[in-house]
């Protein structure tokens, strides 16, 4: 007899706990539901593609499966998304921080531009301009062959090393250009009515020339097109070219 007590107990305490957890488990169903997702750091993506795509898989009705999917594994991401930092607001409301990467350039694409970032990858196709980012003239690529998420299929892949390299020390010398051009792999950018050529290296030496050039150029030669030689410019060069147009 106190062998089957001891066994109706042991039973009793598992009925217990079992609808403890199912209680429990009811409970963090409900209680954690998505409700809303609120996103921020944004820029070349809107609120609603950052929201959808957090919530595009049929688990994501649970903001705790959202948080364990972006927080701790390793989920796919956006192409033009470099981390997504997800954290609970409060149990039904996710809170999206978003990193996007840095665009190094765009092209005209199928009526829209195609951005791509620093590797050269194709992370976003948009009619909308982004304020900061180069357009990239004689940028030649199969377009019937570029992909959201890969490498713009082009001949020389180091071109993109180039490009960015130019675009980091376009920064470096607070110098915003109206357009990049890389016709032939050797960079070029433009001024206004000013072209600038650097050639295929040395861009720190180079574009370290410019700020003052340009400066002289407005006094000396307001409204002038013409074309900067930098191309073969180095440490021991004595003289810059400037050639008017026409």
């Amino acid at each position: 007899m106190k062998k089957k007590k001891k066994r109706r107990k042991v039973w009793r305490i598992i009925l217990v706990v079992l609808l403890a957890l199912i209680i429990l488990a009811a409970a963090a169903v409900l209680l954690f539901r998505t409700r809303s997702v609120e996103v921020e750091g944004n820029s070349y993506y809107s609120d609603n593609t950052i929201a959808t795509w957090v919530q595009r898989d049929d688990l994501s009705f649970n903001t705790l499966y959202i948080l364990f999917r972006y927080d701790i594994a390793d989920a796919e991401l956006p192409a033009g998304v470099e981390r997504l930092r997800v954290s609970l607001k409060n149990p039904w409301t996710v809170r999206v921080n978003v990193e996007e990467k840095e665009m190094a350039g765009y092209v005209d694409y199928d009526g829209a531009y195609l951005y791509f970032d620093r590797d050269g990858t194709a992370v976003l196709k948009t009619k909308k301009l982004m304020e900061g980012v180069p357009y990239i003239e004689g940028l030649a690529f199969d377009e019937t062959a570029a992909e959201i998420g890969k490498t713009l299929p082009v001949e020389d892949e180091t071109i993109f090393g180039r490009i960015t390299e130019v675009s980091d020390n376009l920064k470096k010398y607070s110098l915003t250009p109206d357009k990049m051009s890389c016709a032939d792999g050797d960079i070029r950018v433009y001024f206004g009515v000013v072209e600038v050529l650097l050639g295929s290296g040395d861009y720190d030496l180079k574009l370290q020339q410019v700020p003052p050039i340009l400066q002289k150029l407005s006094e000396l030669y307001p409204d002038t097109a013409g074309t900067l030689h930098l191309e073969n410019y180095d440490s021991d060069s004595e003289s810059i070219s400037f050639v008017p147009a026409g």
